[in-house]
């Protein structure tokens, strides 16, 4: 009992001095733990969000073919540019990717742990959270692929998204349809546009129309929601990775939210995950997404008034994304136990992108996180992505380490 003790008082004592600590870079910490070159790159969006970008340049190996493309990775929600490192070394895309030779590019959206200034707004000012991930695919992504493609000479990079990482290049080709044109292909893993059917009982939950929380969140002055801290990088290290029960009850809230997986995730690399997530988010970009649950559509924001939607869109309801201007080379990944992207769903999103040329790919067992962190992620769904990747770059030597 007094071991007890003593160690909850320790562990409490490192709890407030995390929450005086700054918050690192766990990024680059995590690609400089692999002995690589990390880079930060600040892009500024159209409508004033001070952006980081990170780069794990391709390797200085004179067998690597200089015509590849790079790639460009874009999170979920709640996620960052970390969720495609933390797994290490044979586990994460970004770093299977630099392996294979390419250079690779890590998008961070505006409000999260690495993109949280703007050129006149402060963090702090409620006007900073006015967006939802509909700015992400309009602002953020455009202006990322920009400063990409100027800094590297290319006219195309290839694409990855995640979750919400999907949603914004959706949402950016549908809206500015222009932009099909810089990417060479897109690589679609958890895709989330229609959610009718949707079955997490927490985003159900959350997507609930409830005026007394929105009432409540207003005269709180919460307009971010879940943000990263030292303290949240340390404390969930701790309390998930110390003993079995702890370890097994967040492995068992996580699987509430994602799906239970075939492929549960292992102690050690479950702390490294709670180091960066969650990342923060706004409150729209929530409501957005429970919009979409609610409604059984893909669509543009409701502002739950007749007369600003007609201001905003010109008419009184939402518009829907016109799926139909996505003219791409799609390869779809979806798991049989996601919770999230129902398979019924991401068949009618593969039907309703009837100009794009799609290979549509089921993976048994998976939920909605596996696709970053599953042992076999490698093997049953990065190969595929390399490979195609090099195809299109015309490359006709063998893949390195492959």
């Amino acid at each position: 009992m007094k071991t007890s003790a003593i160690c909850l008082v320790i562990w409490l004592f490192n709890l407030i001095e995390a929450q005086r600590t700054p918050l690192i870079d766990s990024v680059c910490q995590a690609v400089q733990r692999q002995r690589l070159e990390c880079q930060v790159h600040r892009v500024e969006t159209a409508d004033g969000y001070l952006l980081s970008v990170h780069r794990i340049p391709a390797p200085r190996n004179p067998a690597c073919p200089r015509q590849l493309r790079p790639f460009l990775l874009m999170h979920g929600l709640l996620g960052s540019a970390a969720d495609f490192v933390s797994g290490g070394a044979g586990r994460s895309l970004a770093l299977e990717l630099h392996a294979r030779c390419f250079d690779v590019w890590l998008g961070n959206a505006r409000g999260t742990t690495h993109s949280h200034n703007h050129r006149s707004l402060s963090p702090s000012d409620a006007r900073f959270w006015q967006f939802s991930w509909h700015e992400i695919g309009v602002y953020d992504l455009p202006a990322t692929v920009d400063y990409v493609l100027a800094r590297t000479g290319k006219q195309q990079l290839h694409y990855v998204g995640h979750s919400q990482g999907t949603t914004v290049l959706l949402v950016l080709l549908s809206q500015r349809p222009e932009y099909n044109a810089r990417f060479a292909d897109a690589n679609l893993m958890a895709p989330v546009a229609f959610l009718k059917h949707l079955s997490s009982p927490p985003l159900r939950l959350l997507a609930s129309d409830s005026s007394a929380v929105t009432l409540l969140l207003n005269k709180l002055g919460l307009h971010e929601l879940l943000p990263a801290s030292a303290l949240t990088q340390v404390g969930g290290q701790y309390f998930c990775s110390s003993t079995l029960p702890t370890y097994a009850l967040c492995t068992f809230f996580t699987s509430l939210y994602v799906g239970f997986s075939d492929y549960p995730l292992d102690r050690n690399i479950l702390p490294r995950i709670l180091e960066t997530t969650p990342a923060g988010i706004s409150r729209r970009q929530l409501q957005h997404f429970g919009q979409l649950i609610n409604s059984g559509t893909f669509q543009q924001f409701d502002y739950r008034s007749p007369r600003i939607n007609t201001q905003r869109y010109g008419q009184a309801t939402p518009p829907s994304y016109q799926l139909a201007n996505v003219r791409l080379r799609l390869q779809i990944f979806h798991g049989s136990r996601d919770v999230l992207s129902s398979p019924v769903d991401v068949q009618r999103l593969g039907r309703e992108l009837r100009h794009s040329s799609i290979q549509m790919y089921q993976v048994s067992g998976y939920n909605h996180i596996d696709f970053l962190f599953a042992v076999t992620a490698p093997q049953l769904v990065y190969q595929r992505i390399i490979q195609q990747a090099w195809q299109l770059d015309a490359v006709s030597v063998a893949l390195p380490g492959g």
